[in-house]
């Protein structure tokens, strides 16, 4: 620049010739000549790169020779501009350098005999830089990093192992081609996330932003940036995205993990198939040894599924006591359901709990020529796990046959809705009789559906499907409303029995809305028994608020199919019924045992002792009839006496007995 002002500023003559200003100092940066220790870059400075990393990096914005650049060079502060403590930035291989100070220009020991603003304007220059865990730096094209400053906040390791190429060393090996300022020809901003090795020699992960410098004015291009701390961040992105891709409880994947697996050996065109295991009365080992122990034993499980799967295989939890496997084909998924069942027969100990699982399993076998095969193949393995749940502990591959039974449950599904409003639904009733007298005490409605177009269609189909979708609480409803109906036109002191599904009962209100629909009729409640039938544990409902509710309005309660794996001795004892229904399996077994007979004995003198009535359904034969009598049972029903008829002509050719 030679003689006269310099950078075009007015002022008084310097050594030089040149003339200067007593408010503003010459330009740290220029011609790298040193100041003074204690000088100050001037406001109109603009190629300091502290003011540089605030404009261009952290986007903060200038006026020239506004007011704010004189308050604090546009970073933050205010107060005054920075002491420094040399005239331009030293390089990173000056030997002389001074650790005193920043090698930004920054000097502390001048700060502390500076005026106050300075001291307060260091002070926040420092606090931002650790507040936030930022590294400033300012490098050449050469890559090599010339200053930086919060490099010890950051990783633990002194400012000056920060400086020259050897930097790059200490960034992960993935990352440093990315961060090579050699490798952004033509462009001039960087931004990349990477991890650099912190004091203990962990890696940490750091948003690095950086801004190209045009050469101007004889100063050489250069780059300034930042590097920021994001370890946490990104930890918690890492852990959101496992969560998204793993379930939380087992670590299997999820089901977002199978479909993509499906999708990619779809584009592939591989054979696969899928395998859906559902664990067997899961809810026993919930209710009887609490939710911690359930957890723990589908860990296990998972930790068999996978020891059990070919090395090639993809398993994942699909929710609650529900797994999948791909294998390659359905030879595999035999295999693999071999193993596991196998595992499962030995038992697993779960700390103080041993349990001996099982597992029901539907396969299927991809199609990828059907529509949405993905969909369709994980379909075809569900209705499969449906048929193989009717048999329990047993794995069935699908067939179209499987199809055909889905597609009539969803017609019936829909048909239900209608059949109440239509008339479809009927009652027919079958009388129970009492031995001692062989007349009627009571008459059991059952539930008919006669369908326009399929005709005569079973309540073992029906009853169930309408409990899996929640439409039996409808159908409940209708049923109570016809029976109120009918015994209104029955002679006077007629009782009727009226089948209820637990699931009912697990329904808030179910006990008002009961005794509202009766007491509309104008009937006493004492006239109906609600026989509880155990298509579900009772043990979800019994004891509960709406049996105790029940039982004060008035009505009788009947524990139903008493013998088979749901009902329990404990509820004979609760004191919440009146009487137990006897199955027709548990009948048939004490007919034909010596042993189930004695069993049979001992629960009728258990009833009588305790008050409650004891009724045996499904009598067919005489033997039956007469083993029945001998183990003390005075309540029969079934075709031995009369099949199911219409109420009105029941009562005209019987008698009823209150």
């Amino acid at each position: 620049m030679g003689q006269g002002t310099r950078s075009g500023l007015p002022g008084t003559p310097d050594h030089r010739g040149g003339r200067t200003s007593d408010a503003a100092a010459a330009c740290p940066a220029d011609q790298g000549r040193p100041l003074k220790r204690g000088a100050v870059f001037p406001a109109r400075c603009r190629r300091g790169i502290f003011p540089l990393i605030a404009h261009r990096v952290l986007g903060h914005h200038h006026e020239q020779d506004s007011p704010s650049d004189r308050r604090g060079c546009g970073f933050l502060l205010t107060g005054g501009c920075l002491p420094i403590q040399k005239g331009r930035f030293p390089l990173a291989d000056e030997p002389t350098m001074d650790l005193h100070h920043d090698d930004f220009g920054f000097d502390g020991e001048a700060s502390r005999s500076a005026k106050p603003d300075f001291r307060r304007s260091s002070d926040r220059y420092r606090a931002a830089l650790k507040a936030g865990a930022l590294v400033l730096w300012w490098a050449d094209l050469e890559g090599r990093i010339c200053a930086a400053m919060g490099w010890e906040t950051l990783t633990g390791q002194p400012d000056r192992l920060a400086l020259g190429r050897d930097c790059l060393d200490r960034f992960h090996p993935e990352d440093r081609g990315r961060l090579d300022f050699r490798s952004l020809q033509g462009r001039d901003r960087l931004q990349v996330e990477c991890r650099v090795r912190d004091a203990q020699g962990h890696w940490r992960w750091v948003r690095a932003r950086g801004v190209l410098i045009p050469e101007s004015e004889g100063h050489p291009a250069e780059w300034v940036g930042t590097l920021e701390d994001m370890h946490e961040e990104r930890l918690a992105l890492e852990r959101a995205r496992y969560l998204a891709e793993r379930d939380a409880l087992t670590g299997l994947g999820s089901r977002r993990t199978l479909y993509e697996h499906l999708h990619r050996l779809r584009g592939k065109d591989a054979t696969a198939s899928v395998v859906l295991i559902d664990v067997d009365r899961f809810k026993a080992i919930n209710d009887l040894h609490g939710h911690q122990i359930g957890d723990r034993f589908l860990v296990r499980l998972a930790q068999a599924l996978v020891a059990c799967a070919p090395a090639h295989a993809v398993c994942a939890r699909m929710g609650g006591d529900e797994f999948c496997a791909v294998v390659a084909d359905a030879a595999e998924a035999r295999a693999l359901c071999a193993r596991l069942k196998t595992v499962c027969t030995a038992g697993m100990a779960l700390g103080a709990v041993f349990c001996v699982p099982d597992f029901s399993a539907g396969i299927a076998d991809a199609d990828w020529s059907a529509l949405n095969p993905v969909s369709t193949v994980l379909r075809r393995a569900d209705l499969a796990l449906y048929s193989a749940k009717t048999q329990p502990g047993s794995a069935l591959q699908f067939t179209p046959a499987m199809q055909d039974e889905a597609d009539a449950r969803e017609l019936l599904l829909h048909a239900i809705g209608t059949a109440c409003r239509n008339d479809e639904f009927f009652l027919e009733y079958q009388p129970i009789i009492s031995l001692d007298s062989d007349s009627p005490v009571a008459f059991e409605a059952l539930l008919r559906w006669q369908h326009p177009t399929l005709g005569r269609i079973e309540p073992s189909v029906f009853v169930r499907l309408a409990e899996q979708n929640g439409m039996i609480g409808e159908l409940g409803r209708w049923v109570l409303n016809r029976a109120c109906a009918d015994l209104l036109r029955a002679p006077d002191g007629l009782q009727l029995a009226v089948n209820v599904s637990a699931r009912q009962l697990a329904e808030p209100g179910f006990a008002e809305a009961a005794a509202a629909i009766v007491r509309a009729h104008g009937l006493d409640p004492q006239r109906l028994t609600l026989e509880l039938t155990e298509s579900v544990a009772v043990s979800t409902v019994a004891p509960g608020a709406e049996i105790e509710a029940l039982r004060r309005h008035g009505f009788r309660l009947v524990l139903d199919d008493f013998g088979t794996e749901y009902a329990a001795l404990s509820h004979v004892s609760s004191g919440l019924f009146d009487g137990i229904k006897l199955s027709r399996d548990f009948i048939a077994d004490c007919c034909t045992a010596d042993r189930a007979w004695m069993v049979l004995r001992h629960v009728v003198n258990l009833c009588d002792d305790l008050g409650l009535t004891v009724v045996a359904e499904g009598i067919e034969t005489d033997e039956e009839l007469e083993c029945l009598r001998a183990a003390g049972v005075r309540l029969v029903q079934g075709y031995y006496y009369d099949r199911p008829r219409r109420l009105s002509e029941l009562y005209q050719t019987r008698t009823a007995v209150a």
